[in-house]
């Protein structure tokens, strides 16, 4: 759920609160086979009585919710498979083609993937400039590739990760040039080869995402989150 501005009103922050605690964090795991649609019925109907209509139209403009039919929609439907417990990525501990890394197929915002090959350990990010939580990760990366001489670190923009948007390069090369802790290989994915070889196939669709891969065997050995990859990034070492 979308957080809450700061200047509600009293009676639109007692809506968000009410809806967040007795809507949103119930049914979270209540989604397909589980969902209780009385449950979610009773709810829905206590909720519509406590506010009145008002406050909770303005609630769900500033909460942008799109409406009880679509939050009930989506609620039914359930998070992404990736984000839910016992998910485990199709291409963890197996062998991928990385042939692609190669390829003259992407805009070099700062050199240079080359001799990657020659690393024990490859390190991909997939990010975007408008991702907030992408932001931090540049000094993580700064760091493993400053700390690690046998880890080559590659990231790969991609601001229509998503949607297929283009990406406007002076966007990307202003916000790293910005930037001074961005000391490793930044290239733009501007024709998506990158996405669709390992990013989609991985399928845990979020950013900031690092895959850690052993070049000896191309053997992906863990994806997710890279605040999260020191102990991994170790093991992998360990078995290169």
């Amino acid at each position: 759920m979308p957080p809450s501005y700061g200047n509600e009103s009293p009676e639109e922050r007692a809506a968000m609160e009410d809806f967040k605690t007795n809507i949103f964090a119930p049914f979270q795991e209540l989604y397909g086979d589980k969902w209780d649609q009385a449950r979610w019925d009773a709810a829905i109907t206590r909720f519509r009585a406590a506010h009145e209509p008002v406050v909770i139209e303005r609630f769900m403009k500033i909460a942008r919710l799109p409406g009880w039919a679509g939050i009930e929609e989506q609620m039914k439907k359930g998070p992404p498979e990736f984000l839910r417990p016992g998910w485990r990525s199709p291409l963890l501990g197996k062998k991928v083609d990385l042939d692609w890394i190669d390829a003259d197929a992407y805009e070099c915002v700062q050199p240079s993937k080359d001799g990657w090959r020659d690393k024990k350990v490859l390190v991909i990010e997939f990010w975007a400039t408008w991702c907030r939580p992408c932001h931090p990760v540049c000094k993580i990366l700064t760091d493993v590739a400053a700390q690690y001489p046998d880890v080559r670190v590659i990231t790969f923009n991609n601001e229509g990760i998503f949607n297929k948007a283009p990406t406007d390069s002076e966007i990307v090369r202003d916000f790293v040039t910005e930037r001074d802790d961005v000391n490793y290989p930044v290239y733009i994915d501007k024709n998506n080869i990158a996405v669709e070889s390992l990013f989609q196939p991985g399928k845990c669709l979020s950013i900031p995402l690092v895959f850690i891969i052993t070049t000896k065997d191309s053997v992906v050995h863990w994806l997710g989150n890279p605040e999260e990859m020191a102990a991994p990034l170790d093991n992998a070492l360990q078995h290169a």
